[in-house]
Order: C-alpha cells, then sequence, then structure tokens
C-alpha cells in the first residue's frame, strides 16, 4: 500500500514538473507581443495623483485628444488613440527619452496610417500625464518618416481606472 502512495505522489510530482518546464519553454519562444497580451501588466503606479484623480483633455479642433506627456520625464506630444494596442513612439522622441534603437532593432511588422512597416519593441520606463504615471509601458518605436505624431495606444490607457469620452473632453481615471 505505502509503494503504491509513494508512486502516485511520484508520478503527480513528475507531472508537475513536465508542466512547468513546457510552460517555460514555450513562454521562451513567444513573440514580445504575444508576452505582452499573455503577461498580465503590473498595475498603474502614481506620483502625485490618487486613485480616482482624473484627468481632463479637451478635443482639439479636428475633435482629436491630443496631450503632452512626459517620457521618461521628457516632455513629448501624443494623439490618444484607443484604437492603438500599444503606445508608438517617434524615433527622435525615443531617443529625446533615453531610448535607443539601430536598425537592426526593426524586426517587427506594424500597420500604420501610411501602411505597413516595421518598429522596434521596447518597455519605456515610465509615462506620466498631469500626475498620472504608468511604468513599464510595453511600445513600438517607429522611424521619423512612419510616424507623424506620437500614439498614446492601449498599452498605457489600459492601465488607468477608466479613459472616457464625454462632451468634446477626454477624461483619463487615475
Amino acid at each position: 500500500m505505502r509503494s503504491h502512495i509513494f508512486l502516485a505522489a511520484a508520478i503527480i510530482i513528475a507531472a508537475i514538473v513536465a508542466v512547468r518546464a513546457v510552460d517555460q519553454r514555450a513562454e521562451s519562444k513567444m513573440h514580445p507581443a504575444q508576452l505582452a497580451v499573455a503577461t498580465p501588466a503590473p498595475p498603474p503606479v502614481r506620483a502625485g495623483a490618487a486613485w480616482g484623480d482624473e484627468i481632463r483633455i479637451t478635443a482639439g479642433p479636428d475633435r482629436q485628444f491630443y496631450v503632452k506627456a512626459d517620457v521618461n520625464r521628457r516632455p513629448a506630444r501624443f494623439l490618444v488613440d484607443t484604437g492603438a494596442s500599444y503606445v508608438a513612439l517617434r524615433d527622435s522622441d525615443a531617443r529625446e527619452a533615453g531610448i535607443y534603437t539601430s536598425w537592426t532593432d526593426y524586426t517587427y511588422p506594424v500597420h500604420t496610417a501610411n501602411g505597413e512597416t516595421k518598429a522596434a519593441f521596447v518597455t519605456i520606463d515610465e509615462i506620466e500625464i498631469g500626475g498620472l504615471r504608468v511604468e513599464g509601458v510595453r511600445a513600438f518605436i517607429l522611424q521619423d518618416d512612419q510616424l507623424n505624431i506620437n500614439l498614446l495606444g492601449m498599452s498605457f490607457l489600459s492601465r488607468l481606472e477608466s479613459v472616457e469620452a464625454r462632451k468634446g473632453e477626454l477624461v483619463l481615471r487615475g
């Protein structure tokens, strides 16, 4: 009877070890964009803003929402784009924020208003808008001629409490 119990315990332990090994192997082979979807994002970190604080952004003349944000504590202008899965940053603004890429980093195919192009996948240390700060933001860096303005996409926006458009205003709640 004891030998059956030990055998059963050994089989369970072996199964657990095997499943963990398979999971780790599969995770290491994933494309960074897949990892971004499969890995839960850390909670947003706010500096100078309490949970529930809000920022209001008035629509521009073209009915779009533009905002100045700090990327790694350097100012950059963004178009808020809820249709963009990730933040998209122009190469010149990335360099200004201390994010450097080489031409060999541009390996990820992305679709933009200018068509399909290649981008570099990075994690930005922090993006802050009016006291609402999010750390570890996944983003794509695109060549300046491929992106007219930085896009504040869902890799930032989804980490806020809420994002709501009403009466010509966009309300970001921390």
